[in-house]
């Protein structure tokens, strides 16, 4: 019967099964216990995921916490505002002319109405891909450095430490939006959290959009989400330290802040 049973073809979970086995552990804990261990005990927290990933839960919360941020955000802050900014620091960088500053104000009045539905469905979309790409990357490097892991782990992680960071910035986001008066906000950083923001207060100024956009992500939320990610994907992943998994995101997250202020230094 053993070697009958040995002959027989093995199917594609119970090889998944024998490559990356989940630590053991006791019985999985909560979501709002999880969500407090991410902040208090990353370590711990992640492990508890690594038995037992459940992201849906998570991730239900997070997408209704995205539509409803960004919801608020365009009835509190008027849209035209938003876009307007942008459209006539365009005209001065000599990427827009006047007529067509004029044709995308129309546009903008057009779209208007729509665009109270169509942001936070967007928004939603968005975080739902970004998660489930940030997750495909750390399980391609992982597959890349021989290291073993599972997607669903992995994107549950990812979903956790959107969730937590997001929640903290949103407040902070709320904070700011009622306590300053809307023409006062600065749409393209409201928190005010990264080194960008604060070079204005030390009277740092005219320095080149790439810098300043790069400064940009050298951000409070963004350090932290790295951080989680780093601690997550180690509790995840199978003979991988914690200070190389921090070494792993740490390049990436430098490598994207690099790509992101080239991109807006050549595009905008």
């Amino acid at each position: 019967m053993d070697d009958q049973r040995s002959d027989e073809a093995i199917s594609p979970t119970e090889e998944t099964e024998q490559i990356y086995e989940l630590p053991a552990g006791g019985p999985p804990t909560g979501l709002l216990d999880r969500m407090l261990g991410v902040i208090v005990s990353p370590g711990e927290a992640f492990a508890d995921i690594a038995r037992a990933p459940l992201p849906y839960l998570p991730l239900l919360l997070l997408l209704a916490l995205t539509a409803g941020a960004t919801a608020f955000t365009f009835a509190r802050i008027p849209m035209d505002r938003m876009v307007n900014e942008r459209l006539q620091q365009m005209v001065e960088e000599g990427r827009l002319t006047q007529e067509q500053l004029e044709q995308q104000q129309e546009q903008m009045v057009a779209m208007r109405p729509i665009m109270r539905w169509v942001g936070p469905i967007t928004s939603v979309v968005a975080i739902l891909l970004l998660t489930l790409a940030v997750a495909g990357v750390a399980r391609l490097v992982s597959l890349m450095m021989g290291y073993e892991n599972r997607f669903l782990p992995l994107w549950s992680v990812t979903i956790y430490t959107w969730l937590v960071t997001s929640i903290f910035s949103t407040v902070l986001f709320l904070v700011v939006v009622f306590v300053k008066p809307v023409e006062e906000i600065d749409i393209a950083n409201p928190l005010g959290s990264n080194l960008a923001a604060l070079l204005p207060l030390f009277g740092v100024t005219g320095l080149p959009r790439f810098v300043t956009s790069f400064l940009a992500w050298v951000d409070l939320f963004y350090g932290w989400r790295v951080v989680l990610l780093g601690i997550g994907y180690a509790a995840v992943t199978r003979r991988l330290a914690t200070s190389t998994s921090l070494l792993f995101c740490g390049v990436i997250a430098f490598l994207i802040a690099l790509g992101a202020a080239a991109w807006s230094a050549a595009f905008g």
